[in-house]
């Protein structure tokens, strides 16, 4: 393998040999020299060997303890027999009913290519994902949901451990055909179609998911490991996040974990459909499986070549840490779940705080001069608690009076009395707007807790966001124009978008509403989705998406801006004392009792 010319084709078709023909096709054009040479040397070190009962040969193959091990995967984690079982499917590819298959060279060569993306360069005539194939490499079904990573023996599994691998997907009805299958095995034809063997894929490969699940406990738990890895680098050991291995961070990571798998909104316990996972993926988590590309890259890293550049100094300089100050919101969990719909280049050692209301005071002008001409992407987080009904004091009953009437059911009836935690991430600098509101189609509406939500900017209408002392701070909704009308019983209700958060003006109370689509975020779910969450304000966070060369240049804005509002308000004086005095008059300066002060 890594010596056959890329534009040759196979003539062979069977399936075994174009199994066979596609690992060498993706070693040739996704690994360089060095890359190709550190993965066999790693596979040939720690392979065991099957031998064969009738003869002394044998072949090499990594069972399920030396995959974990050289990945160097925690036992607290709970991830190891999960990530195995994922890549013995992964491994068969391109044909399921091979599954699962046994870890050999050829098998752990498509299963790096695949989980870090490399496939794409193979594959020049589509643009196929691996979605599905990553669903199918997860689920069970129904009737045997069961992955506790013990078993009697055998090849596949390991120095005396294996995984009871349900890989059955036989055709179990219609009923998915409303959801359409338009990319069902596309990944799989587009594998054989660069091969021109696509005749060989037949009936028994269109293995179809209608009653293919992942597991409720198995998703969480992976989510958690997906959570800690979420900044791991190309050959970075995941020992370095060993502070998120101890029992209360891990508690920390599984309770964000669950506030993830609650966004998959599962009507039962048996666990999550593809008809759901796709679309909650695609929407709200795009980023969430990228970890597995550099942690699948640790196979392509040779203790024996060091690739790495002398330090020019004995004393290196000390890493940079990911956050640069932790908030009441945001924390290093909180910053993993974002990972996973806001890309790692805004986030990973890039964030600074520019507001925060407990520190800086809950007010319309405080916020303005921390977070206004930051000329870089910001994320905005708002912690609170919902408002009681019937409401506790008048403050709260005032701010309820003002909500459209029509009622919604809350976000999530089982979590009434938990924190609220909603955010926006705005892709433009915030300014003051008066008659017209602010923001792009990068804008992204979003809900961490108790449940992870998305909502994407919409094209139809640019009501993203708005920002005025009189009106407060709002996103998804008209601008309130209540300058005119605190006083008067015509503007007593707040002008709420379809999806929208609005603050009001004294940053006390908050209102989020999803009901529908046709503003400007489109809704997640349909009307048995819908609700409305009205909250009293805990926690305000504002974050600069930015460097050292950001913040500068927000310091120079705001001195600018300063320095002319000082020019303004001067007034030059001349030498005649009587036409000074006449000028500051009708400043309003001097006179009406007033001294103005010595004049010279």
């Amino acid at each position: 393998m890594g010596q056959t010319n890329s534009s040759k084709q196979c003539p062979q078709t069977s399936a075994e040999e174009l199994s066979h023909c596609l690992a060498e096709r993706f070693a040739d054009q996704s690994f360089n020299g060095v890359e190709l040479y550190s993965f066999k040397d790693n596979f040939r070190t720690l392979a065991d060997v099957h031998k064969s009962g009738t003869g002394p040969g044998g072949f090499l193959y990594w069972g399920e303890d030396t995959l974990v091990k050289f990945l160097a995967i925690p036992d607290c984690l709970e991830v190891g027999p999960i990530l195995f079982r994922s890549a013995s499917y992964i491994g068969a590819f391109p044909f399921p009913s091979f599954a699962p298959a046994v870890l050999d060279f050829e098998a752990l060569v498509k299963v790096v290519v695949i989980l870090t993306g490399r496939y794409k360069s193979v594959f020049q005539r589509s643009r196929p994902d691996s979605l599905r194939l990553l669903f199918r490499s997860l689920a069970v079904y129904d009737r045997g949901i069961q992955l506790d990573g013990e078993g009697d023996s055998g090849v596949g599994g390991g120095k005396g451990k294996t995984i009871d691998m349900d890989f059955s997907l036989e055709d179990e009805g219609d009923e998915w055909h409303e959801e359409g299958e338009e990319d069902e095995d596309d990944l799989s034809l587009a594998a054989l179609d660069a091969l021109d063997a696509i005749e060989v894929f037949g009936h028994a490969e269109k293995l179809k998911t209608h009653h293919a699940r992942i597991p409720l406990d198995i998703l969480k738990k992976l989510i958690a490991f997906l959570l800690v890895i979420a900044p791991l680098e190309p050959n970075q050991p995941i020992a370095e996040f060993a502070d998120r291995f101890t029992p209360d961070s891990l508690a920390g990571v599984r309770g964000v974990a669950e506030c993830v798998l609650r966004g998959f909104r599962c009507i039962d316990e048996k666990g999550v459909l593809y008809r759901d996972f796709k679309p909650r993926i695609k929407q709200a988590l795009p980023y969430i499986f990228t970890p597995l590309g550099p942690l699948f890259e640790h196979l392509l890293f040779s203790k024996k070549i060091d690739m790495s550049i002398a330090a020019p100094s004995n004393s290196p300089e000390p890493p940079i840490p990911l956050l640069s100050t932790e908030g009441q919101i945001m924390d290093p969990n909180l910053l993993s779940q974002l990972s996973f719909f806001i890309p790692g280049t805004h986030l990973w050692r890039r964030l600074r705080p520019l507001y925060v209301g407990s520190e800086a005071g809950f007010s319309m002008g405080s916020f303005e001069t921390k977070v206004l001409k930051w000329a870089a992407p910001t994320i905005l987080l708002v912690s609170g608690t919902r408002i009681p009904f019937p409401a506790e004091t008048h403050a709260q009953q005032a701010f309820l009076d003002r909500i459209p009437s029509k009622k919604y059911p809350l976000a999530s009836d089982t979590h009434l009395t938990g924190r609220l935690v909603f955010g926006v991430f705005l892709n433009v600098p915030w300014k003051l707007s008066h008659k017209d509101c602010f923001g792009d189609v990068e804008s992204m509406l979003f809900q961490l807790e108790p449940m992870h939500e998305v909502f994407h900017a919409s094209r139809s209408s640019t009501e993203y966001a708005y920002f005025n002392k009189d009106d407060g701070i709002g996103f998804g909704s008209p601008m309130q124009k209540l300058k005119n009308h605190y006083h008067h019983h015509s503007q007593s209700h707040l002008n709420l978008g379809p999806v929208s958060l609005t603050f009001e003006h004294s940053l006390e109370y908050g209102v989020f509403q999803n009901t529908g689509n046709g503003g400007s975020y489109h809704s997640a779910g349909d009307a048995d989705y819908h609700s409305r969450d009205v909250f009293e304000i805990e926690e305000i966070e504002v974050w600069g998406c930015g460097g050292n060369s950001e913040a500068e240049a927000q310091r120079k804005a705001w001195a600018w801006e300063e320095r002319e509002a000082l020019l303004r308000r001067q007034i030059a004086l001349g030498k005649d004392p009587e036409a000074d005095k006449a000028l500051l008059e009708m400043a309003g300066l001097v006179g009406q009792n007033r001294s103005g002060g010595s004049m010279p």
